[in-house]
């Protein structure tokens, strides 16, 4: 049976890949006439951040995919470690206390799946952090 550390790794790598397909199935889709309008406001509005010109469209499309990566990184990372060795203490922490900030944004901006998965990585990361406490490292089988 995969230890919780595991199953909090594959949340935040779930939600990643998930974020990821959702946007690449609504960029070939069909998009409402509501969306559509959206999109061409958003190419229309024109900005200069740290010298490079970018429209709010291409900002907003690039933070999705950068995190969306993040996450997916992030998970493998984790899994990386724990197939390794025991997995530090303060590591179950960090996944812990980064994935309640994601489930405390997500519960106010955005929909169900990432709420879900989020909540899953905080239950699953708290377990770890509390037994890798016992023994100061967690032995993930």
């Amino acid at each position: 049976m995969p230890s919780t550390f595991r199953i909090g790794s594959w949340a935040w790598i779930a939600t990643g890949t998930g974020h990821l397909a959702i946007m690449g199935v609504m960029a070939l889709g069909d998009a409402d006439p509501a969306a559509e309008r959206a999109t061409a406001a958003a190419k229309q509005v024109e900005f200069a951040l740290g010298g490079v010109q970018r429209t709010l469209y291409e900002v907003n499309l690039g933070i999705n995919v950068v995190m969306s990566i993040a996450l997916v990184f992030g998970g493998l990372a984790c899994l990386v470690v724990a197939k390794a060795g025991p997995v530090p203490r303060a590591l179950a922490g960090l996944g812990f206390g980064a994935s309640l900030v994601l489930l405390a944004v997500s519960l106010l901006l955005l929909p169900s799946p990432p709420i879900v998965l989020f909540a899953v990585a905080v239950l699953a990361f708290g377990h770890a952090f509390v037994a890798a406490g016992r023994r100061g490292a967690l032995t993930v089988s």
